[in-house]
This record gives structure tokens, C-alpha cells and sequence, in this order.
């Protein structure tokens, strides 16, 4: 229980987001107009609940939010991914865009500047540290640490008022390269610093990226997360406001909820029983769907391994499922659906991982080649692609994943690295890296070599 002096002044609290004060004349446009233009401009930003790109689908549980009301009012959804946060307000207000997608706090001051959707989310801020014999458990106790957060965000208001309310003072700090909450999750994760802060919401996602977090102390009371719109907008406010009135309340939401923040509770827990001198329940399908392509089956059963430790029925990030976690945009392309027999599910992953071999055809050493094929089936492409050309950028060979391309896709969770100008697919934050080196090394254990 949060200590009686954490409520004292949270009437005080501004509950403010990343949006700089800006007291220029706003652009007129609402929905009439936005017709007119024949498309729906949303500016996010680059993160996990925002807008992102995960195995070649575009992702973010705004970014589905969003894409659900762009067809509902029957335009294409244009994505504008923003990398300053000190931008989306004056983008907005200037025309460039028609709705701020960035996990916002609804905040009283800001409302001269922008207006706020009704609320699809609820959450609080937590503490982000890492776990330990001794973590913070209470508000009191983070007297004289250093908190590192974003500039003029709702997390550093946060920190300053709750200085006053337990009377002491708390090192609030902020990193260059304005990075977003994430990349400071990244950075405790990482041990580069100690505490951030971030929404529960986002936190439990980051969670399961990186297990030695904790994230068990809150540090407010639930906020109201929204969109932001112009406020010469009324007519678009009101059309996204009906639309978010109906769609939270409905299954669609509620699944979508499950598949960003509360999927674990929804793999079925089975024990795959393995006989002696088998690798997997499945290894005859293995056998039968390798041999049509020319691959050894130990290589595909260690990708299985890898994603869903031989359970047909898992369910993962995003809607991923199944042996092979296919996300639903992709599985249905190879037949695979939930739920699909595991002979479908094989053959499917199967096809998926020889086509993305195929793809990679640039690439001249095999096992280089196996080892970009393990990291594009985890991450997609994109990003992988994003970090080949990183690596030629900063004079590392492209076609070797070893220590050339690996060492990029680990940079591609830095500001300074995924907002370069031959970055394409913008910031990637999972673990390709380790994937890689897991999976291989499981197929040489297999093979014997």
C-alpha cells in the first residue's frame, strides 16, 4: 500500500504529456476537409503502444485502435512516425497531421492547445528498476536516488510533486537525444541507469522483454490515456469519441487488450511430453515437411523449440500462436490459423522459413545466411534490413551477421541509431540478437556439430 504522504498533494499533480506549450494560431481543418484530402493523418511515435513493426506487420495497440476508426469512417490511414516529442503539438496544429498517437495523460494545461479524445485506457505510473534483494517498494524511499525520465513529461511532473509530498528531494535527469520511454526501460534493463517511470501498461510489455525488471511500485493514481486533436477539430473529436464510446466496450477491444498486455494469462498450460530419443512430439512432421524443401529438420524443430517450446496452442505477443507463433496477418497466408493441426502449423513455418531463406540469396556463406534467416523470422525483415545498412554506414560488412549486422540490430534500440536517415522501419527493441545465438546453437547441439 502507497504510504499515506503519496496522497497528500496529488491534487496537484499535472497529469501533462510530452507536448511543449506552443500558443500559435492553429490550422483549421476537420473532418470536411480531412475527406477532402482523402486520407487520415495520425502522427506517432515509434513504440510499443503507440505505432511499431514486428515481423513485418505494423503493430502498436493505438496503431490497431486507430486503423479500426480509420475504416470506420472510410479513409486510408496514413502513419507519420514523430521523433521529437516536441514536435507532435506544433505538427498537429500546423496541418501535418490530424491525431497524436503517443500514449497520452490527459492534462488540464494542455487543453488550450490541444483537445483529447474520451479516454480508451486507464493506467498509473509505476517505477521502473531493476529486480533485487532490496527494490523500492514505497515512494519514501526513492529520497536522494536518481530518476531519469523525459523532459516536460508527465513522469517528470510527476517526480517534482512527489518531492514536495514526501519532503525530500529526489535527482530528477533527463538523457540526450530525447529518448522515448522505452529506450529509458531499455536503459535499466541494460544496467546504463537505475530507475525510470513508465505507465503500467507499457511496463508490462516491457516486462516480458526484459525479465530481471521490476515494476510492482506505483507511483500514482490511474490517468486517463487519449488521443490528442486540434481543437479546431470538433467534428473529427466527435466522430473518433462515438467510435471509441462503442469500441471499448466491445469484444474486438477486449482482445486486443489480451494480445498487447494480458496474453500470458491466456497460453493454455500444457506439459509436451517428449519420449526418449525424440526431440519433439512432432519430429516425423519435421522430417516430412523438411525433406520437401531440402532442410535439415533439426533446424526448423529448434526454431519451434525456440518459439513455443513444442506447445500447438501457445499464444504469444501481439496474437502470436502456435508452434511456430505466426502473427495473424501472417499465418493466414500459409494456412496456419489458431488452433490449425500441428502438421499445418509445421508445413507453414516450414514454407515461411525457406522463403525467407530465398530472400537472402545476397548472402554467400550458408551459415551467415541461416543466421539472417533466424533474425528476420524473429524480427522481419525490415529491421534487419534497417540494420544491413546501418552496418555499411558504419563501415561493417553487410552480408556477415556475426559481429557486423548483429552488432547493428542491438543498436537499433538507440535513438541516435534507429532515427538515421537509412533507417526505414524505425526503432527495434526485441532480441533478435540473442534468438540468433539461441536457436543456432540449439540446431548444432541437434545436429551434432
Amino acid at each position: 500500500m502507497l504510504n499515506k504522504l503519496f496522497f497528500i498533494s496529488f491534487s496537484a499533480l499535472l497529469m501533462v504529456s510530452c507536448l511543449p506549450t506552443n500558443t500559435n494560431e492553429q490550422f483549421h481543418s476537420d473532418l470536411k476537409e480531412i475527406r477532402k484530402k482523402g486520407k487520415l493523418t495520425v502522427l506517432f511515435e515509434n513504440s510499443s503502444l503507440s505505432y511499431f513493426e514486428y515481423r513485418g506487420k505494423k503493430m502498436g495497440f493505438e496503431y490497431e485502435i486507430l486503423d479500426s476508426f480509420s475504416k470506420h469512417i472510410g479513409l486510408p490511414l496514413e502513419i507519420k512516425v514523430i521523433s521529437d516529442s516536441k514536435e507532435f503539438s506544433s505538427y498537429l496544429n500546423d496541418g501535418e497531421g490530424d491525431i497524436i498517437s503517443a500514449n497520452l495523460a490527459v492534462s488540464l494545461s494542455q487543453k488550450d492547445i490541444i483537445s483529447y479524445s474520451v479516454p480508451y485506457y486507464f493506467t498509473h505510473q509505476v517505477l521502473i528498476q531493476r529486480e533485487s534483494e532490496e527494490p523500492i517498494r514505497d515512494p519514501l524511499d526513492l529520497s536522494n536516488k536518481t530518476v531519469y525520465v523525459r523532459e516536460n513529461s508527465a513522469f517528470s511532473r510527476r517526480l517534482h510533486c512527489l518531492q514536495e509530498e514526501i519532503g525530500e528531494h529526489i535527482r530528477v535527469k533527463s538523457v540526450k537525444n530525447d529518448p522515448i520511454t522505452e529506450d529509458l526501460i531499455e536503459m535499466v534493463a541494460n544496467n546504463q541507469i537505475d530507475y525510470t517511470i513508465a505507465h503500467e501498461n507499457l511496463a508490462r510489455i516491457s516486462k516480458e522483454l526484459h525479465p530481471n525488471l521490476n515494476i510492482k511500485t506505483p507511483l500514482s493514481f490511474k490517468q486517463k490515456i487519449a488521443f490528442g486533436l486540434r481543437n479546431s477539430s470538433p467534428q473529427l473529436k466527435k466522430k473518433l469519441d462515438d467510435f471509441l464510446t462503442k469500441y471499448c466496450s466491445s469484444t474486438h477491444f477486449i482482445d486486443l487488450k489480451k494480445r498487447y498486455f494480458d496474453y500470458l494469462t491466456e497460453i493454455p498450460n500444457e506439459v509436451i511430453l517428449i519420449k526418449r530419443g525424440q526431440l519433439s512430439p512432432f519430429d516425423a512432421i519435421f522430417k516430412k515437411e523438411a525433406a520437401k524443401y531440402g532442410w535439415d529438420w533439426r533446424f526448423i524443430a529448434a526454431v519451434a523449440f525456440k518459439e513455443s517450446r513444442f506447445n500447438p496452442n501457445a499464444r504469444g505477443f501481439g496474437g502470436a500462436y502456435g508452434l511456430m507463433q505466426f502473427m495473424p496477418n501472417t499465418g493466414s497466408k500459409y494456412g496456419v490459423v489458431p488452433g490449425a493441426s500441428p502438421e499445418i502449423q509445421i508445413a507453414g513455418g516450414m514454407k515461411l522459413i525457406n522463403k525467407i531463406f530465398n530472400s537472402w540469396s545476397t548472402i554467400p556463406d550458408k551459415e551467415q545466411r541461416l543466421k539472417f534467416t533466424l533474425a528476420s523470422y524473429n524480427a522481419g525483415k525490415g529491421h534487419i534490413d534497417d540494420a544491413q545498412r546501418l552496418a555499411s554506414e558504419y563501415g561493417l560488412n553487410p552480408k556477415i551477421w556475426d559481429n557486423n549486422v548483429a552488432i547493428m540490430v542491438q543498436k537499433l534500440a538507440i535513438p541516435e541509431y534507429y532515427r538515421s536517415r537509412v533507417v526505414k522501419c524505425g526503432a527495434y527493441r526485441g532480441h533478435a540478437f540473442s534468438y540468433v545465438n539461441s536457436v543456432f546453437s540449439k540446431y548444432k547441439q541437434w545436429s551434432g556439430n
